[in-house]
């Protein structure tokens, strides 16, 4: 199955999905075949994780932190591992002048710990997909925490934090607007507007990624994190005409998957993307575009582009949801 935003779908076959369930007024993550998790506020200040079942609705708390993970200032939620053993958000705060910044909470069982402070930023975009969003997530095994968000006039780089023992160990470049962690371990990929996508970890630093491109939209991995799906325009330079493609880890080789303007595609299975079609439009900015209600799946192995038929009353758009980066269960 898939999770796509709040929206679980059963994808045996991605041509032909199933609702399962939709999630409101939180945030919620994969858990097993029969399994989400969610996150409800606990008191004043502080969270809890929820474990829902599907089939019997029986739900149980399996972790707590003293931290407010929902609706913080810069994104849906904050972040937290499965084992419920770490968790991030961001707060609301003044500095000495007044002036409103964002500060950047840790907590690694038993300690809470402030990490760092955000400095106000000014900045707006008028473009097809707005401000990249807000960047708080820890590395698959747990050990590390990036967190930011590099955006407006007087923005501050991407950092990334050792959970141990709460210690910065690398702060990024400022034009690397987002990041994502590879499925396993704690490799960083990094995310560029225009300059070629590249990697990170804490013990062999930067390195390039041959054959890649710039990943400037809606960048996700597949579920084994062999290959990266991303959004771009066929001509950065003009903003112009949106495709859809995948990135080979192994291979290092890019592929585009339509000659048709798509956008917004997903990983949704092993092997199997969705993307949304992306018709021509008067007055919708200088991109000229926007995404419809239609949505293709393509199986990568034959490249064959087939419309996805939804239920009555259970597409994306007609659950009013958005088409947010995936979770998959099981990831491989």
């Amino acid at each position: 199955m898939v999770l796509l935003g709040q929206v679980i779908y059963d994808v045996t076959d991605p041509v032909h999905p199933t609702l399962l369930c939709q999630v409101a007024n939180t945030v919620a993550h994969l858990y097993t075949g029969d399994t989400f998790t969610y996150i409800r506020r606990s008191g004043d200040s502080g969270t809890e994780v929820v474990l829902h079942s599907m089939g019997s609705g029986n739900e149980s708390v399996i972790a707590g932190w003293p931290l407010k993970l929902l609706d913080p200032p810069w994104a849906n939620a904050g972040a937290w591992t499965p084992d419920g053993d770490h968790a991030a958000t961001a707060v609301w705060a003044t500095d000495a002048d007044n002036n409103e910044t964002t500060e950047v909470w840790l907590f690694a069982q038993p300690r809470t710990t402030r990490l760092y402070t955000i400095p106000p930023a000014i900045g707006g975009c008028p473009c097809r997909f707005g401000l990249p969003p807000p960047t708080l997530a820890f590395s698959a095994d747990g050990q590390y925490l990036v967190a930011g968000w590099p955006v407006g006039k007087g923005a501050t780089p991407l950092r990334v934090y050792r959970v141990a023992d709460a210690t910065l160990v690398q702060t990024l470049e400022l034009a690397d607007f987002g990041a994502l962690w590879d499925r396993t371990g704690h490799r960083l990929y990094l995310l560029h507007a225009a300059d070629p996508s590249r990697s990170w970890t804490p013990e062999g630093g930067f390195a390039p990624l041959d054959g890649a491109t710039a990943w400037p939209f809606d960048t996700g991995l597949s579920p084994d994190g062999s290959q990266v799906a991303y959004t771009a325009f066929a001509d950065p330079a003009n903003q112009a005409n949106l495709r859809v493609y995948v990135y080979d880890v192994a291979s290092k080789k890019t592929r585009q998957l339509s000659d048709q303007m798509r956008s917004e595609v997903r990983f949704v299975k092993p092997g199997w993307v969705w993307y949304r079609e992306e018709a021509a439009c008067d007055g919708c900015g200088p991109w000229g575009s926007h995404a419809t209600a239609k949505v293709f799946a393509m199986n990568l192995s034959t490249g064959v582009e087939t419309q996805v038929v939804f239920a009555p009353g259970e597409s994306l758009p007609e659950l009013q949801v958005q088409f947010q980066a995936a979770e998959f269960w099981p990831n491989t």
